[in-house]
């Protein structure tokens, strides 16, 4: 990931500073500088993760029959002081109220929520179905899968469960060309519903490096990292 990469080269930086080897060092530092400002600027990131975004648009149902929505786990924290809403994450969260909106503008459909317990002591799936039923789904039509731990094993997990028929798939913009590569892979027809979307409009060149431009980095080096391992294992 870029930050620990930005903090690595710094400490490789100090250690050259410390053997006098100073101009070595001002190198390693300037590159350190030039590494994070780059990836922090909001305009190269959003470039990094455009590609990525615009492969799916909105979902846009047609006549085909569908019957399960599959809204993919990402992270949460259990805390019974807080809102339920507040323990999910923010990008579990989007993702959450996608698959609510689909399944309630579009009857009898079953909605797949998966995610496993990490250190948690509630599984993702089972924190995002809490919510949903807040939200209205009818318990009756919520399926857990609690195990799996990726995406892989998630869509191997729907194929035992949908078999051939096919399946609304939702999880984040960028996370949906290798999301729905895997679920292909399984012979699953994918319909892809696309959510929280990071790059929302273009960017100005006239803006400052941001956490924000980090986080974006961040996800586009998570995602292409994640689709070139996924060919050198022979998944996609």
């Amino acid at each position: 990931m870029p930050f620990p990469i930005f903090l690595l080269l710094v400490a490789i930086g100090f250690y050259f500073w410390q053997r006098n080897d100073h101009r070595r060092a001002k190198k390693i530092l300037l590159f350190a500088l030039l590494w994070i400002s780059l990836l922090s600027y909001p305009p190269f990131s959003a470039l990094l993760l455009l590609p990525l975004e615009s492969a799916y648009d909105k979902v846009k149902l047609t006549d085909t029959p569908v019957k399960y929505i599959h809204v993919l786990g990402n992270g949460h924290t259990s805390n019974p002081r807080i809102p339920l809403s507040s323990e999910i994450g923010l990008v579990s969260l989007a993702r959450l109220n996608e698959g609510v909106s689909l399944y309630k503008a579009h009857g009898n459909m079953k909605i797949i929520f998966s995610g496993h317990r990490g250190r948690d002591p509630v599984s993702n799936a089972c924190k995002n179905a809490q919510m949903a039923i807040a939200l209205g789904v009818n318990p009756a039509d919520i399926i857990l899968l609690e195990t799996p731990q990726d995406t892989q094993e998630e869509a191997a997990a729907a194929k035992k469960i949908i078999g051939k028929q096919p399946l609304i798939l939702v999880t984040s913009a960028s996370h949906m060309v290798r999301a729905s590569a895997l679920f292909r892979k399984e012979g699953i027809e994918v319909i892809s519903a696309p959510t929280d979307f990071q790059v929302k409009e273009h960017d100005t060149l006239w803006q400052f490096p941001s956490a924000d431009g980090l986080g974006r980095s961040e996800a586009g080096f998570h995602e292409y990292l994640g689709l070139v391992w996924g060919r050198l294992k022979g998944y996609l």
